[in-house]
């Protein structure tokens, strides 16, 4: 393992090219997508849900949706969740984790999830001068900070937060 993949925890060279969340300093469990143990970081396997996740969480994080076959009639294991912030704020996806305007990824975040699964987001205040104005996607829309919905491909919300 080279010097850059010992510094970021990473367990192979070959997690480094797998893994665009391999900087952080912890992955939350079923937030990287993984094909073998070498796409996880230190400390989480790859499931049998494609996900990477402790070994206690490993395998249950996908749901109940069926593997896609390689003839497609199974349809996607997974869709893209995007997820965009703006002001300072933050989006917790359950079961998933969030993005923050404060994070890496600066409020612009994709998440891998179930489709044809309910989903929910929650907007959440990171600061007290900066409220939350609602969403403004299509999926998610108004001044409600919890939004619900079942996506059945990939889906982008949004999340407005404005000063006070």
């Amino acid at each position: 393992m080279g010097l850059l993949g010992e510094l970021l925890g990473c367990t192979s060279a070959a997690a480094l090219a797998a893994l665009a969340g391999c900087y952080s300093p912890s992955i939350l469990d079923c937030t990287v997508s993984c094909r073998s143990p070498e796409d996880c970081v230190r400390g989480q396997i790859c499931g049998s849900d494609g996900l990477c996740a402790s070994p206690e969480a490993a395998g249950r994080c996908g749901g109940p949706t069926p593997p896609h076959d390689a003839a497609g009639s199974g349809g996607p294991r997974f869709v893209s969740l995007h997820v965009q912030v703006t002001g300072k704020g933050s989006v917790f996806v359950e079961g998933r984790g969030g993005c923050s305007t404060v994070d890496p990824q600066h409020g612009d975040c994709t998440f891998e999830i179930a489709p044809n699964v309910a989903q929910t987001v929650q907007a959440l205040m990171i600061q007290p001068d900066q409220s939350f104005a609602g969403w403004t996607s299509m999926t998610c829309n108004g001044p409600s900070p919890r939004c619900t919905f079942i996506p059945v491909a990939a889906t982008t919300i949004a999340a407005k937060f404005e000063h006070n």
